[in-house]
């Protein structure tokens, strides 16, 4: 083991010793290694390396980024500096803390800083260099500064011990700007979300997000906010300083649709485009989410976010309406989910569980192809493209593809249900709306813009299961 990992008392911050060899030549140390570092619980990624100097008695922080936030690998090459770190994500049990620690040329330690933390130092000797390894890139317009001599967060630089008095530390113009613990709280502590569509499966889902996560959100249904009452929505992002809006809501009644499209083109057409033009004049960014009925089901692979969509369905028309208006604007998130399913609202197959319970068959087409979309995946996707600041059109499937009998079928095999079951076609239920065919979804492009893979269809809905037996 060429590294010496060393914890602080806080969860993720750690000091780093490496391996030295040495001889009269001089030494030899290995700073970073990918493989050795993972080996230490450390996989992390650095796209960017900085390197800074500073005269003595400099003092500089403490510095974050409330997006692209930065996780850093701090080592001193000349000199010596005091290096502070405070903890600042949201949920930790250390929120608020500080750690101090010394790095110098001759102890030749190493911080290991994770992104969601605030950083400054104070440098002991004169000409001291320091070169650092960045998680993310700089990102000034996300650049927060919070005062050095915060009343509440209490640092204690070890002046007397370092022989410095307050009036002899050096700082930038910006940093004596720099605001109180207090004020970046109140303005940066997260997003505040507004959630529309509060009340659906997805809406909730999000809530649950936002709990787990603890951010600010606000929480509207329909009987809360009309999606296409624009005043209302336009008085809660002032009244509530909203700095983000999804919007969950939609007219979902794929054959309701089609005797009543006047008020399904206001739901999914006009109302998205309406509150992307309004997010734009709060230049916030915007969610919303489209369909697989965009498309008519006749191409034989899955479908990409450059296929020519040719709806067959009011609905699926007022859906591609609604995601066009929305992306005129530069910071919508567009993405189009299939078959959405999850644990806290009624869906397809939670209706058929029950129907299960009261039935002693159960017919189920077999010639409609797609691919299920958990909720949960859904939204830990939709967050991530938010955090990386990535808009326009997305697909998003779980992986695989099934029909809804096979989906179905698997279902009720997981949970050892011995109801008949027997598979149908579209045409025997005499439906209002034409659906298409084939419409699963090809979501490499989400895939490669987050680095992970897609979870499969039948792992999204083992979780399902397991998650509805503790409701």
């Amino acid at each position: 083991m060429k590294l010496k990992k060393i914890e602080t008392g806080i969860d993720g911050l750690y000091i780093l010793e490496p391996k030295i060899f040495g001889d009269n030549r001089g030494f030899f140390m290995e700073v970073y290694n990918k493989e050795e570092f993972k080996s230490i619980g450390l996989d992390v990624e650095f796209v960017q390396d900085n390197h800074s100097k500073s005269k003595k008695g400099v003092l500089r922080g403490m510095h974050l980024q409330t997006k692209h936030s930065q996780g850093k690998l701090i080592r001193v090459v000349k000199g010596a500096i005091y290096d502070v770190v405070i903890d600042l994500r949201l949920g930790s049990s250390t929120y608020g803390k500080w750690f101090g620690v010394e790095l110098s040329e001759k102890n030749r330690k190493m911080c290991f800083v994770p992104a969601g933390f605030a950083h400054g130092f104070l440098t002991l000797e004169e000409d001291t260099e320091i070169i650092y390894k960045c998680t993310d890139i700089y990102a000034p317009k996300y650049e927060v500064g919070i005062k050095w001599n915060d009343v509440d967060l209490a640092i204690d630089w070890n002046f007397t011990k370092y022989g410095f008095d307050e009036t002899d530390i050096i700082l930038s113009d910006k940093d004596s700007k720099n605001i109180s613990f207090k004020e970046y709280q109140n303005t940066y502590y997260g997003e505040n979300v507004l959630v529309l569509g509060a009340a659906g499966q997805l809406g909730r889902e999000f809530q649950r997000f936002f709990e787990k996560k603890k951010i600010r959100y606000v929480a509207c249904s329909h009987s809360d906010v009309d999606v296409t009452d624009i005043l209302k929505i336009e008085e809660i992002i002032r009244e509530e300083n909203i700095t983000l809006v999804i919007n969950c809501a939609g007219y979902n009644n794929v054959d309701r649709a089609e005797v009543d499209s006047k008020k399904c083109y206001e739901v999914n057409g006009y109302a998205p485009t309406n509150i992307a033009n309004l997010c734009r004049s709060f230049g916030i960014p915007f969610v919303t989410y489209s369909t697989d009925y965009v498309f008519d089901g006749e191409k034989e692979t899955p479908y990409t976010e450059e296929d020519v969509p040719n709806p067959l369905s009011v609905y699926g028309k007022s859906k591609l309406m609604g995601e066009k208006g929305a992306l005129d604007y530069e910071k919508s998130l567009v993405i189009r989910p299939s078959w959405i399913f999850g644990s806290l609202n009624d869906n397809f197959v939670k209706k058929v569980i029950n129907w299960a319970r009261e039935k002693e068959e159960i017919r189920i087409v077999d010639d409609q192809i797609s691919a299920p979309t958990y909720t949960y995946d859904l939204v830990y996707a939709t967050w991530n493209l938010l955090e990386k600041d990535i808009y326009g059109l997305y697909h998003f499937s779980n992986h695989g593809e099934c029909s809804k009998y096979d989906e179905i079928y698997y279902v009720f095999k997981k949970i050892e249900n011995t109801i008949k079951l027997s598979s149908a076609k579209s045409c025997e239920f005499n439906s209002l709306a034409k659906r298409p065919c084939y419409s699963k979804l090809d979501s490499r492009k989400i895939e490669k813009v987050l680095g992970s893979n897609i979870a499969s269809w039948k792992d999204a809905i083992d979780r399902f299961l397991d998650e509805i037996k503790k409701i």
